[in-house]
Order: structure tokens, then sequence, then C-alpha cells
């Protein structure tokens, strides 16, 4: 009856871990999009993120997903996911920048986002969505 208890608790703490870790994360990836945003806004210069794979990211100014710039708080230009966490883009692109008036767009240029953009950000069997709405680039 004991062990039953005890491995309910662990049980349930592991997956408590699993859900704030994932939930945390989304919540940095959405910050470090506003990010991105806020200094387009403040520029005339295209701002993004490029999702160079489905385990990192980072920041990039001037429309050139090349042109790199370490995020504040971050020790590299290159932000690693922790181990098992990826996301996903249904667009393809990998890209979400935006122009100087904080719209969204699908490439490090002048595609402007036609409707809502969406990211999916996964960890093991849970996963969340980030969505970006078109024209005002709102990250609820």
């Amino acid at each position: 009856m004991i062990i039953a208890i005890v491995s309910v608790a662990v049980a349930s703490m592991v997956l408590s871990t699993t859900s704030y870790t994932l939930n945390s994360r989304v919540e940095v990836v959405k910050s470090h999009l506003r990010y991105a945003q806020t200094r387009a806004m403040n520029s005339n210069t295209v701002w993004g993120i490029y999702f160079s794979s489905g385990s990192a990211y980072s920041l990039f100014r001037n429309g050139n997903n090349n042109d790199r710039v370490t995020i504040p708080g971050e020790d590299s230009s290159t932000v690693t996911l922790p181990q098992g966490m990826s996301v996903a883009d249904p667009a393809s692109t990998g890209i979400v920048s935006f122009d100087s008036l904080g719209k969204p767009h699908t490439d490090a240029g002048a595609a402007m986002a036609q409707g809502q953009r969406s990211l999916s950000v996964s960890l093991g069997d849970k996963t969340q969505s980030i969505t970006i709405t078109p024209n005002t680039g709102y990250i609820p």
C-alpha cells in the first residue's frame, strides 16, 4: 500500500514537472518573439527569430537570418531548448520576423504573413501552440 502511494506521488511530480517545463519554455519563446517585434518597431529594419532546427533558434536583424544577435539574458546567439523539446513551424519557413509596424512576416524579407501564424512547442507527449495574430503581431 505504501509503495503504491509513493509511486502515485512520484508519477504526479514527474508529470507536473514536464508540464511546468513546457509552460515555462513556451513563455520564454513568446518573450523572445516579443523582443524581436519590439526591436523591429523601434528601428527601421526587419528583426525576427530563426528556428534553425527543431531544438534551437536565434534572433536576427536587418532582414538577414545570418545576422544573428544574442538575446539579452542568453549566453550565445543560439538558444538551445531543453532535452526532448522541439518547436515546429507549420508554415515550414522556420522564420518569424516583424517589420517596423510590428506586423509578422513568414521570411526574413517582406513576405507578409497571411492568416494567423502558429508554432507548436512539444515536450514528450505534450504540445502547446504559440499564435501570432496577422496585421497586429499580437502574441497572447
